[in-house]
């Protein structure tokens, strides 16, 4: 069984993740900016992109699904830390 993260953020926020195995982002709605590795990546509704693990910064407006890239039991292919702000 495979788990998936429903997330939605509002304009101004910042969102900061570690990801621990590589995973899918799904942006269902809104803009989004993404940072991983150095790379930018901007997602509009309907995109997705495929992510390496490692720290990802988020931020943007609408709602996004992350899952793992392949069937991992449980949710051990993600953690959220604690920096969330808004502008």
């Amino acid at each position: 069984m495979s788990h998936s993260l429903r997330l939605e953020l509002a304009k101004g926020e910042l969102l900061v993740m570690q990801l621990s195995r590589p995973c899918q982002i799904v942006a269902r709605s809104g803009a989004h900016w993404l940072t991983i590795d150095g790379q930018d990546i901007c997602l509009q509704g309907g995109d997705s992109v495929q992510l390496p693990a490692g720290k990802l910064l988020l931020e943007g407006h609408g709602q996004l699904e992350m899952r793992p890239a392949t069937n991992t039991p449980q949710c051990s292919w993600l953690s959220i830390a604690s920096h969330f702000q808004t502008a």
